[in-house]
């Protein structure tokens, strides 16, 4: 927002911004209240305010596939929070404990191979609903047919190109248009 934190405390001391006190006596501004306060004032909303964040779990066990694929996605578009995981195991922790959105998931990696994942992901009541994108450098009817029968959602080709994931998550209806018109 660009302001001082005692501008901030004096909106909050004449009730112009509704806020909330911890048990340690800080002072904590929710997330609805600030919208409603830049609105009402006519103030820019940052963007990240403004637009939800889609939650994306890329899991590969390639590492520097995996850091770079990462920081393309973080740059393609700002809504979206990318989290990684180098191996099927570390994903299905990931998945347990931050509930992603969607899942990048790569087919050939070792100990537990990305149609089982994808199968584990969709069986379980908790994480069924989470959007799994497969994705290999080894494409075959096989390997296709194998993660369509696990509940994967599409399967992405390697090399990958962060706008074809852009896409798909439009196309899924997970991620909205940039350039949709307004209602």
């Amino acid at each position: 927002m660009q302001v001082s934190p005692s501008a901030v405390l004096r909106w909050i001391d004449q009730g112009m911004l509704r806020a909330f006190r911890t048990p340690g006596g800080h002072r904590r501004v929710g997330t609805a209240e600030l919208l409603e306060f830049l609105r009402a004032q006519r103030m820019p909303v940052p963007r990240a305010l403004e637009a939800p964040r889609l939650r994306l779990l890329v899991i590969d066990d390639e590492p520097g596939f995996l850091r770079s694929l990462g920081e393309s996605l973080r740059r393609a578009d700002p809504r979206l929070d990318v989290e990684l995981a180098e191996s099927a195991v570390d994903g299905l922790i990931k998945i347990g404990l931050k509930r992603p959105d969607v899942v990048l998931l790569d087919a050939y990696m070792p100990g537990l191979e990305g149609p089982e994942t994808c199968r584990r992901i969709k069986s379980e009541p908790q994480t069924a609903h989470i959007a799994v994108l497969a994705m290999s450098g080894r494409r075959s009817d096989e390997l296709i047919a194998r993660f369509e029968k696990a509940g994967a959602a599409a399967f992405l080709p390697k090399p990958l190109k962060t706008t074809a994931i852009i896409e798909q998550l439009q196309l899924l209806g997970l991620l909205a248009r940039e350039n949709a018109p307004g209602p």
